[in-house]
């Protein structure tokens, strides 16, 4: 790097002396740095020192296996002493004898002989005793069985109306119901036991007969409650 030691580029009052004495010491520092280059020895300057490693082997001894422990034999158990053993005193029995008691006569006894009268009532109360026991049985009376009644014709019961849908449509069938039949001959309860095939005419079957009144079933002369088949039939040629 050059200095631009021209005039024009120096300060106009800048003095001749001050830019002498910088001239100087621009040069000796110059010369000083390029002698004490020269002074360097060459081998500082183009290797830098090496550092030397020693590697030495030592060899190392392998561990040498502990001894194994003495095998300690277990200390040996002495024979205990056998006991002498104690044989049972068995003790003898003498077997005792019994003397069997000698049969004592047995006195002799009296036969009484039999009466004939007795003898003679004995087959009579035999003979009266299944008698006494025929009357004696109540007589036990059957009494008959009644079924219920719906086809009088004292009683009046109305048709199931035909309806209209249905027969618009043609519909026929049978209706099979199952009626509780009180005493008092009214129908207490009104089942399907089979159905026409119409919804539309079992209902009209089971409302009609809701409506009825019939002959009680009786037990003899008493009217009792009882179950009846009433058949319904709905056709369209009558």
């Amino acid at each position: 790097m050059f200095l631009n030691l021209s005039w024009p580029a120096l300060s106009a009052e800048a003095r001749p002396g001050n830019m002498l004495v910088l001239i100087f010491v621009l040069v000796l520092v110059l010369h000083i740095g390029f002698i004490s280059w020269l002074l360097t020895p060459a081998s500082q300057k183009l290797t830098p020192a090496q550092t030397v490693m020693q590697v030495s082997m030592v060899s190392v001894s392998a561990p040498q296996p502990s001894s194994a422990p003495a095998a300690v034999t277990p200390p040996e158990k002495k024979p205990e002493p056998k006991k002498p053993e104690v044989k049972p005193v068995v003790k003898k029995v003498n077997p005792v004898v019994k003397k069997t008691p000698e049969p004592t006569p047995a006195p002799a006894q009296n036969v009484a002989e039999p009466q004939p009268a007795a003898a003679e009532a004995a087959p009579s109360q035999a003979q009266t005793s299944p008698a006494a026991e025929a009357s004696a049985a109540p007589s036990v009376k059957t009494e008959q069985y009644t079924e219920a009644n719906y086809r009088a014709d004292y009683l009046n019961n109305p048709k199931p109306v035909y309806p209209m849908v249905a027969k618009s449509r043609g519909w026929q069938g049978k209706v099979m119901l199952r009626v509780l039949i009180s005493a008092a001959g009214i129908s207490a309860k009104v089942e399907i036991e089979r159905s026409s095939g119409h919804e539309i005419l079992d209902d009209a079957a089971v409302e009609t007969v809701k409506t009825w009144k019939f002959v009680p079933a009786k037990h003899g002369d008493t009217a009792v409650d009882d179950w009846a088949l009433i058949p319904i039939v709905f056709s369209l040629s009558d």
